[in-house]
């Protein structure tokens, strides 16, 4: 499994604002902390704002801020909402289509490790990547 920079920077990104649970946080302080570009943070933000993760405000002493409990956030979560992750296809994305048919040994593997793996994600919650006050 490996995850996309978008992916990535998506869970930073949440992390990040779990640990300033009550405050807004400006993307401009995110990406400069990081050394992530501004307007692919923005992108990230803006795909998780439309699926409900954070919430923003606008002017001084705004920026964005997480929607819900960071322990009600899971990693799967926040990886469909900037990968749109499909449950058809799993979390482990791969073009592979067996020749002979469709149920072919491969596959099936494939689709046991991936719905596997997605359980898996949606036990890992935000508010366990900041345990100890560290981010990812």
């Amino acid at each position: 499994m490996k995850f996309t920079r978008q992916e990535e920077i998506a869970l930073l990104f949440v992390s990040e604002l779990a640990k300033h649970r009550e405050s807004f946080i400006s993307l401009s302080d995110v990406a400069q902390k990081h050394g992530v570009s501004p307007l692919f943070l923005k992108n990230i933000a803006r795909m998780l704002r439309k699926e409900g993760i954070v919430t923003s405000k606008e002017g001084l002493n705004g920026g964005y801020i997480l929607k819900k409990d960071p322990s009600e956030i899971s990693a799967l979560q926040v990886i469909e909402a900037v990968g749109g992750v499909s449950k058809d296809v799993g979390i482990l994305k791969s073009n592979f289509t067996c020749p002979l048919h469709r149920s072919c040994m491969p596959q099936k593997i494939r689709h046991l490790i991936s719905d596997a793996f997605a359980r898996y994600l949606s036990d890992v919650t935000i508010d366990q990547f900041i345990k100890g006050g560290e981010t990812i």
